[in-house]
């Protein structure tokens, strides 16, 4: 029944006055005439919305005298017809048959003034919409009383305004190539699956919220704390979980709202959202613009922060939400967003999420509501959160031994590129999700249940050799709440070992400045695998000679032991070891210096003559033509032939030579 019938009837009802003043009676004790005392509500059509207060004077009141007042339900009779004469007063409506006392001029009169006259109110609540009611006021000394009837209709719908995008039920849509979905939610959320990094509440109900999660320590916007907090802090793109959706991935951020229960206010907008990447995660300083609720706020230029996405894109636009589609704080969320890997840069680790709410006028009324609903924000917090999914991580490393095994001594590697392969062709592909490893090797993704390959981008000059299978990769299945550790990565650099052969003149090696470069000499390279120190069959890698500069080098050498040998030629003895054993070139080693030196050995020659006149060597001289005559070395210096000295014999001609000889 509209309210207008309600107040017609009661003014045919015997008990009901036909204005909002109502006269009472007059004390019949009193000889003197006595103003009656009267009652009266402030609007004119005595008509009130649920919400609203109704404003109460009493007239005519004893100077410094108290009333009770008492609300009463107006409620049909046996005829269930409203203002006929069987109606009758009930309290069993919100604040109905509580009275309350006011003294002129006391506390609770509202114009504060001894002055014969009260002034009160009543507040009307939800349940009194459409209903009729009767105030009784009687004065506490003499009993007089005056009464008002009122009647409290529901106030008119607000303007239609529906969402460009209805998450009101369980849908999912796309926006500007993200994922919007309240169907694809996180239930059980208060349980540890969630870690929330950014909180908006403003005060009070319908309005408007804005703001964005920092680790910079002061309120920004609508922020519920401080920013490096419990609830409010920076977020790394390596944390943000990773789904796959036909075979694109994305980045998952959930949104829980916390809004009224009541019908007619459980909707909320998202009218804005922009997500940001920047390389610190303390930036404080984002304006949201004249009008936050089209998108139009940025970071300053020198923040060097960029701009991954925006909701508004293309235009303006808000997505309607429901906070009773999933009721209840940290029980479910209410929204995820899907945005796609290929949007975000890598090399800026820190991910900013700015968001406004509340700032769309009017109603709307969802396919499974059952009233319309205002898109105005109320006193409860909306939360985004990141889901606390499945870790892969790993380290990449440089394999000194090319054993395929991260061992101690063995340096961590920053700056490669490891990524989820996600198509399985064995490159990194735009979408897939990748990140560099950092100052100590490590890297890893935060990914949803599923199946994933890891893989890394190769460098040039390197070798991969960790993991030891074919593929060069990990295959790893996370059910939810698994994880996968030490995916790591070895790669080696080929190394290389050079020298010289030299001739040393003197023999000394104490001795410098005296070698010269022997050129064409044979140096050959053995990988000593079973590490006995000997050139065995089979263990001969390469070999070269020595240059005009007596150079030699092998290139291209794997990690491990070598043995590097020259060859042995008649005449020459060697100065250095004939062998050089290198027991453990390691990755990217470029081995130097291996030099091998050799003394030439020398001989000492001459002629034996028969001096036919006794004058000493002269022309007239002949060769010795007689009996072999013995030519020595006097190594020990006795003057004399002994054992151990070096001997020859002269020829037919005389001729003799000692050779052989070292210094």
């Amino acid at each position: 029944m509209a309210s207008s019938d309600i107040s017609d009837n009661l003014t045919n009802d015997p008990l009901a006055a036909p204005d909002s003043t109502v006269t009472g009676s007059t004390d019949p004790t009193s000889s003197d005439a006595v103003p009656p005392l009267a009652v009266a509500v402030d609007q004119a059509d005595a008509d009130y919305a649920p919400g609203e207060t109704v404003g109460i004077t009493a007239t005519a009141v004893e100077d410094g005298g108290s009333l009770t007042f008492l609300v009463a339900h107006h409620s049909a009779g046996a005829d269930g017809i409203l203002g006929t004469a069987d109606d009758v007063l009930t309290y069993d409506l919100t604040a109905t048959g509580t009275p309350w006392v006011v003294t002129d001029g006391g506390a609770g009169d509202l114009d504060g003034v001894v002055n014969g006259t009260i002034q009160t109110s009543w507040y009307v609540n939800a349940d009194a919409e459409n209903q009729a009611f009767t105030l009784t006021a009687t004065d506490t000394t003499t009993g007089a009383s005056a009464s008002v009837n009122f009647t409290d209709a529901p106030p008119p719908p607000p303007p239609l305004n529906p969402p460009t995008y209805d998450l009101t039920f369980a849908n999912t849509v796309t926006i500007n190539n993200a994922i919007f979905s309240s169907s694809d939610v996180v239930t059980g959320a208060g349980t540890g699956l969630l870690d929330p990094f950014v909180r908006i509440s403003a005060s009070g109900n319908n309005t408007s919220e804005q703001g964005y999660n920092t680790d910079f320590n002061a309120f920004v916007l609508d922020n519920t704390s401080k920013g490096g907090t419990q609830y409010v802090h920076s977020v790394n793109i390596a944390d943000i979980p990773i789904q796959f959706v036909n075979g694109v991935g994305y980045y998952r951020f959930d949104l829980d709202i916390n809004e009224s229960n009541v019908a007619t206010s459980q909707n909320l907008s998202l009218d804005s959202l922009q997500i940001w990447q920047a390389s610190a995660g303390d930036l404080h300083d984002y304006a949201p613009g004249a009008t936050p609720s089209q998108g139009t706020g940025a970071f300053p230029a020198a923040d060097g922060a960029s701009l991954i996405y925006n909701l508004d894109a293309g235009g303006d636009k808000f997505v309607g939400l429901n906070g009773e589609l999933q009721p209840g704080s940290g029980n479910t969320t209410d929204m995820s967003l899907l945005v796609p890997v290929s949007a975000f840069d890598p090399s800026k680790p820190y991910i900013y999420l700015y968001s406004g709410f509340g700032y769309q006028a009017g109603a709307y009324q969802g396919p499974t509501e059952t009233a319309q609903s205002t898109w105005t924000a109320d006193s409860g917090f909306e939360e985004w959160n990141r889901q606390i999914g499945q870790v892969i991580d790993g380290h990449k490393f440089n394999d000194l031994n090319a054993d395929h095994v991260w061992e101690a001594g063995e340096p961590a590697l920053s700056g490669w590129t490891i990524y989820l392969d996600v198509n399985g062709n064995n490159q990194l592909d735009s979408g897939e999700p990748s990140t560099v490893t950092d100052a100590n090797g490590y890297y890893h993704f935060t990914v949803t249940p599923g199946t994933y390959t890891i893989r890394e981008v190769q460098q040039a000059g390197w070798s991969q050799d960790a993991p030891n299978n074919a593929e060069g990769e990990y295959t790893v299945t996370l059910a939810a709440g698994e994880e996968s550790h030490n995916n790591d990565f070895g790669n080696f650099q080929l190394g290389s070992i050079s020298g010289h052969k030299f001739e040393d003149a003197d023999g000394s090696l104490a001795t410098t400045g005296d070698q010269t470069a022997v050129s064409g000499w044979t140096i050959t390279l053995y990988n000593d695998a079973n590490h006995n120190n000997t050139a065995d069959a089979g263990e001969q890698v390469a070999q070269t000679t020595t240059d005009g500069s007596g150079l030699y080098q092998f290139t291209g050498l794997l990690p491990g032991d070598y043995l590097i040998e020259e060859e042995s030629q008649s005449g020459w003895t060697n100065v250095s070891p004939v062998q050089i054993d290198q027991d453990n070139l390691t990755s990217g080693q470029n081995l130097t210096d291996q030099d091998f030196v050799n003394f030439e050995k020398f001989s000492i020659s001459g002629t034996k003559y028969e001096d036919l006149t006794g004058n000493g060597k002269t022309a007239d001289d002949t060769a010795w033509s007689h009996d072999p005559v013995t030519i020595f070395i006097d190594d020990d210096n006795s003057g004399d032939l002994s054992a151990g000295d070096r001997t020859t014999t002269t020829d037919a001609s005389g001729n003799w030579s000692i050779g052989g000889l070292t210094l």
